[in-house]
């Protein structure tokens, strides 16, 4: 029993990081602190956008799963400050 009673005021103790739901003001992507991640993190923004372009042509609905993941993705990098 007293395993437990510690174990619970452990997880108590444990500070549980801020989540985007709760402050939209984080960021969801990690920040880009040199031009060469910069560069990265937007190559990377474009071949998704180039995907999503692709699947929208084969799948006008939009509502594929892999559609739907980029689109998540794409918030994510849209949402973040540049």
């Amino acid at each position: 029993m007293s395993l437990l009673v510690t174990t619970a005021a452990a997880a108590q103790a444990i500070r549980t990081p801020q989540l985007h739901a709760i402050n939209p003001s984080l960021s969801l992507t990690p920040r880009a602190d040199t031009p060469v991640q910069q560069q990265m993190q937007q190559n990377y923004r474009t071949q998704l956008l180039g995907a999503q372009r692709e699947l929208l042509q084969a799948n006008p609905s939009g509502l594929s799963r892999e559609q739907i993941d980029i689109g998540h993705q794409l918030n994510t990098y849209d949402a973040a400050p540049r």
